[in-house]
């Protein structure tokens, strides 16, 4: 079984510093200004809960802390070079990063996976759990909501025509919108041969994605528009590694009452981590345990091209291991679906209005 890292949210140094026989007993800024010198530091195990089998490790990256941005290329290279001799020392060649986009340029990764380093970056498991997701929410909201409205943008590609045709036969309306009207208007077609549902086509942003229930960017919108106050945003964009990306017409110009960033999975229960994760680290745990577990995700991600059957995959994945759907992330805050449920409804009644 191929072992994997997972690199920790860069934290300012705090888990580092807290953890180190020397840095803990100096001054915080004596301390800080040492992170930088300091190599790939192994944070924490992954373990198999019942043989207590290594399957991975937690790993800081202290150059990832301190002006990440601001160093030369030559130090910047010096750090990765470090990581990989660090994966070597710990016999892994698989790294699972979800803000892998965020940090690295291009030339960075390719570097990377030059050196035998084989990158995830947890989007098949981010788009397989929102789309979990969006239709267990419309389950919940349809006797409140029972017309529900919803504008794609970004239908002309992969992850837009998914998101199309995973959710096509559980809504009233669609506006599917993007560059190409020949591939939209494909795509209308087979909607309404397949499902009954007749989409409007389009493609400018405002059209798309104005007074909808949900939201969903599949692709960056390049011009800022202002009656979008849909009750779900969801966006996942290829390639960025946060939702709340400012590409475009960010979420948090649009107002949604959800700004979905991230669906709650509970991993699988005979994995052992020793220590708590944010919900971005769990789904490079994530990533990273399917990878070494199942071949079949390994043959699928070879794959640049996303489809709903590889998806279909992936969710029977989940129920066979099991991963369970819990909730959803927003705000970095995790909403259960027992807690959505109550102020959902209360705020419909004017009782609460989450911010």
């Amino acid at each position: 079984m191929e072992k994997f890292t997972v690199i920790l949210h860069p934290d300012g140094g705090r888990r580092i510093i807290g953890s180190h026989p020397l840095l803990r007993r100096l001054p915080e800024k004596v301390a800080q200004k040492c992170l930088p010198f300091m190599s790939v530091q192994k944070t924490g195990m992954i373990l198999d809960s019942e043989n207590h089998e290594n399957l991975g490790c937690l790993i800081d990256v202290p150059g990832f802390f301190l002006n990440w941005d601001k160093l030369k290329a030559e130090n910047r290279c010096r750090i990765l070079a470090g990581i990989v001799r660090s994966m070597k020392r710990m016999d892994a060649s698989v790294l699972c990063f979800p803000w892998m986009h965020q940090y690295l340029r291009r030339d960075e990764i390719l570097f990377l996976e030059n050196e035998g380093i084989i990158l995830l970056d947890g989007f098949y498991h981010r788009l397989a759990g929102m789309l979990l997701l969006v239709k267990q929410l419309l389950a919940i909201m349809a006797a409140d909501v029972p017309y529900f409205e919803i504008g794609i943008w970004g239908a002309d590609t992969d992850i837009g025509q998914t998101w199309v045709e995973a959710i096509a036969g559980q809504v009233n309306r669609m506006c599917i919108g993007g560059r190409d009207l020949k591939t939209l208007q494909r795509l209308a077609d087979t909607m309404l041969r397949t499902t009954g549902l007749a989409c409007q086509v389009t493609d400018i942003p405002e059209v798309c994605l104005s007074d909808k229930n949900i939201t969903v960017l599949a692709e960056p919108a390049e011009t800022s528009y202002s009656k979008l106050k849909p009750s779900f945003h969801f966006q996942t964009i290829r390639n960025s590694a946060v939702s709340h990306s400012r590409n475009g017409a960010a979420a948090d110009d649009i107002h949604p009452d959800y700004n979905i960033e991230l669906a709650w999975m509970a991993p699988p229960q005979d994995v052992e981590i020793l220590q708590e994760l944010d919900p971005w680290e769990e789904l490079g745990v994530l990533d990273g345990l399917f990878y070494a577990v199942s071949r079949v995700y390994r043959e699928e991600i070879r794959f640049n091209i996303i489809t709903l059957e590889q998806i279909k995959r992936l969710h029977a994945l989940y129920e066979l291991y099991p991963v369970k759907l819990l909730g959803f992330i927003r705000g970095s805050r995790r909403i259960h679906f027992d807690r959505f449920r109550r102020e959902y409804f209360k705020r419909r009644q004017g009782i609460v209005r989450i911010q």
